[in-house]
């Protein structure tokens, strides 16, 4: 008969997943930043036609895909910088691995092993989208297919916009318009008592 309960049983922490084929990484990172050099060019597309009254141009369009590859390039390229220098610092030294004996020195060095593949793999596939984003820069036929997607994007979003109905607006009185405003702040102080307790 037992009288205090039995040792918890270690479960050895699991490995990190083996990283999945290098060129499919850098495939997927390709296309998740030609998503976002879409979006920065067509909030620039939608800054000059709605904010400057500007017609489109084909060529500043262009020109601003060309801009946000190059950011992005300057951006990834930085991260993976850190990251490899982050792996170079997360690398356990040749003497702590040879004088590791505790099981929580074990797993120090263990974790630290699996934290370098991690950074590594991440700073290479960052490196291959900057490749690959440097080619796209000089590519007319992508540069070109951006700066039209993100009008095409644009028109459809303006048009959607233009289409919503809007309510006639309701005049009211400078008396009501206070009495509204009170009210509004009466139920953000309740609201802001029951949450914090005072």
């Amino acid at each position: 008969m037992r009288f205090w309960p039995a040792p918890a049983r270690t479960v050895a922490p699991a490995r990190p997943a083996a990283p999945r084929d290098l060129s499919h990484q850098i495939d997927e990172g390709f296309i998740v930043a030609l998503t976002a050099v879409r979006l920065s060019v067509k909030n620039g597309v939608i800054m000059r036609t709605v904010r400057d009254g500007e017609p489109w141009n084909e060529a500043e369009a262009s020109d601003l895909a060309r801009r946000a590859i190059s950011a992005l390039i300057t951006e990834l390229d930085e991260t993976a910088t850190r990251l490899s220098h982050d792996s170079d610092a997360a690398a356990p030294t040749e003497r702590a691995s040879r004088t590791a004996r505790s099981r929580r020195e074990l797993a120090r060095i263990r974790h630290g092993r699996d934290e370098v593949v991690r950074l590594s793999a991440r700073s290479r596939t960052l490196r291959g989208v900057v490749e690959r984003l440097r080619a796209a820069h000089d590519d007319e036929t992508i540069v070109r297919d951006l700066a039209l997607r993100a009008r095409d994007e644009t028109l459809s979003e303006l048009m959607q916009a233009r289409l919503i109905p809007r309510a006639q607006r309701v005049p009211v009185s400078d008396e009501e318009h206070r009495e509204a405003v009170a009210g509004v702040k009466a139920d953000l102080q309740r609201l802001l008592d029951e949450r914090t307790g005072y």
